[in-house]
């Protein structure tokens, strides 16, 4: 075996191809990510909370999973939910790809926003 760079310039492409890729994602787009996650956790912790006050889940595929299987169900659907979303993405062109994470942040957001709101009625 000898390191004669006979196969660094197919190694190098291959790098360079990923750098590439990873900075196609513009600023815009990572900010709507960040806020995807933001409004997953904000979702799931006041959820987790609302529960504990009394409240009870409004969608009811998500109550039903979560009767089913507990809280954890509702963390899974989240975590699929996301998985999709990326896997949507990928088929989108730059120009459309802050499409899903936004379609992913803001009614996670508002949820999240909602379920504050609701606190202040209960408390």
């Amino acid at each position: 075996m000898t390191s004669d760079g006979r196969y660094w310039p197919t190694l190098t492409r291959t790098r360079n191809h990923a750098t590439a890729t990873l900075s196609g994602v513009g600023r815009v787009e990572r900010a709507l990510w960040v806020l995807v996650a933001v409004g997953l956790v904000g979702d799931l912790l006041t959820t987790y909370y609302g529960l504990r006050l009394g409240l009870t889940e409004s969608n009811p595929v998500a109550r039903a999973a979560m009767g089913q299987f507990g809280f954890a169900a509702m963390v899974a659907l989240k975590l699929f939910a996301v998985g999709v979303g990326v896997a949507c993405r990928q088929l989108l062109s730059e120009r459309h790809g802050p499409l899903v994470p936004a379609g992913l942040a803001v009614p996670w957001l508002a949820a999240t926003g909602i379920n504050l709101s609701l606190y202040a009625a209960v408390v």
